[in-house]
C-alpha cells in the first residue's frame, strides 16, 4: 500500500484536524488509502493535475469552499436501504401511531441528519406508503440534510447501482418504486417528490430547518468528537416539536439526559419531547373607582 500513497505524513495530520475542525468528527488514524482514494478523485473533478497540487493548494491558499468539499468527500458514509431495522418497525408501529393519536396538525414533517446519499429517507418514504393506505388523512414531508458532496447529489438524483438496491431493499419494494434505467435503478417520481434534499452544514444552527415531528440521527453518535456530539443533540432537540421524537440507532449508546425529553422504556433508543406548558395567565383584579360624592341638586 506504500506505493499507492503520494501524500506526505504532515497532510494527513493537517487534513485530520480541518476534519475535526469543520465537521467535529474524528477521521482515524487508519484511513490513508480512503484519502488518497477519495481526495484524488475529487483532485481530478476540480481540474487539479495531481492530488499533492490540489492539497497544496488547499493548505496554501486556505480556500473556504475546496476545504468544504474535501471534507465532504472524506465524510461520505457507505449506507444502505432500510438501515435499523429495528428502528424502522418503531418508527412505523409505534411512533407514527401516536402521532396519529395526537392528533398531529399538518403534514408529518421527518428529517433525516446526515442522509448521505439518501437510502434511508427513501426507505422511510416507501414505509409511510403502508401507512398513509391506512391512514388516508395524513401526509407527510421528508427532509434530508447533509454536507454538499456527491453522496448528496446521488440522493438527489434518487437513482442507484444494482448492488446498492439490493443491500436492504425487499424485491417487492424495488419492483413497485423503482424503474430500471440501464443499469441502475431508478425512485419513480411520484415518491422522489415526497422527499427533498438540502446542503446543510451539519454543525451550524438548525433553526432554519423550522420544527419536526421525527428527527432521525442514527448510528452517527460515535464519530463526533464529545464537544460536537452535545452541540449537535442540542441543535437537534431544539427543532423537534413538543411530543414529537428523536431517534437514534437501537444499537447506539444514548446521551445520559437530554433536556425536556422522555426515553420511551420498549424503545430505548427512542426520546419524547415534552407537552408544552402553557402557564395560565393569572387574573389582574382592576381597582374600583371611588365612590362619587353625592352634591344635592347637582344632575347625574
Amino acid at each position: 500500500m506504500s506505493t499507492v500513497l503520494s501524500l506526505k505524513p504532515s497532510y494527513y495530520e493537517a487534513l485530520k484536524r480541518l476534519t475535526l475542525e469543520l465537521a467535529g468528527i474524528h477521521l482515524g488514524d487508519d484511513h490513508a488509502f480512503l484519502v488518497e482514494t477519495r481526495l484524488g478523485a475529487l483532485a481530478r473533478q476540480e481540474g487539479y493535475n495531481s492530488l499533492n497540487q490540489m492539497v497544496d493548494d488547499l493548505f496554501g491558499q486556505g480556500q473556504t469552499r475546496l476545504a468544504i468539499k474535501v471534507v465532504s468527500s472524506l465524510l461520505e458514509r457507505d449506507t444502505h436501504f432500510n438501515p435499523d431495522p429495528t428502528g424502522m418497525k418503531a418508527l412505523e408501529h409505534y411512533v407514527l401511531p401516536t402521532l396519529y393519536r395526537q392528533g398531529s396538525k399538518g403534514p408529518i414533517r421527518i428529517l433525516s441528519f446526515a442522509c448521505s446519499s439518501g437510502q434511508e429517507p427513501y426507505s422511510v418514504a416507501i414505509m409511510m406508503q403502508r401507512f398513509l393506505q391506512a391512514n388516508p388523512n395524513l401526509s407527510v414531508k421528508i427532509l434530508g440534510v447533509d454536507y454538499p458532496s456527491p453522496a448528496l447529489s446521488r440522493a438527489k438524483a434518487g437513482q442507484y447501482t444494482h448492488f446498492e438496491v439490493q443491500r436492504g431493499l425487499p424485491i417487492k419494494d424495488l419492483i413497485t418504486y423503482f424503474d430500471r434505467v440501464g443499469e441502475d435503478w431508478v425512485i419513480k417520481p411520484e415518491l422522489r417528490a415526497q422527499v427533498e434534499f438540502k446542503e446543510f452544514h451539519l454543525l451550524s444552527k438548525l433553526d432554519s430547518l423550522g420544527q419536526f415531528d421525527v428527527v432521525l440521527f442514527r448510528n452517527s453518535l460515535a464519530h463526533y468528537s464529545s464537544p460536537a456530539r452535545i452541540r449537535v443533540i442540542r441543535s437537534l432537540s431544539s427543532i423537534v416539536k413538543h411530543e414529537g421524537f428523536l431517534m437514534f440507532g437501537s444499537q447506539e449508546s444514548l446521551p445520559q439526559s437530554v433536556y425536556a425529553f422522555d426515553v420511551i422504556p420498549e424503545h430505548p433508543h427512542i426520546l419524547q419531547k415534552h407537552a408544552e406548558v402553557i402557564e395560565p395567565v393569572p387574573e389582574i383584579e382592576l381597582p374600583k373607582p371611588p365612590p362619587k360624592e353625592y352634591v344635592p341638586g347637582a344632575s347625574t
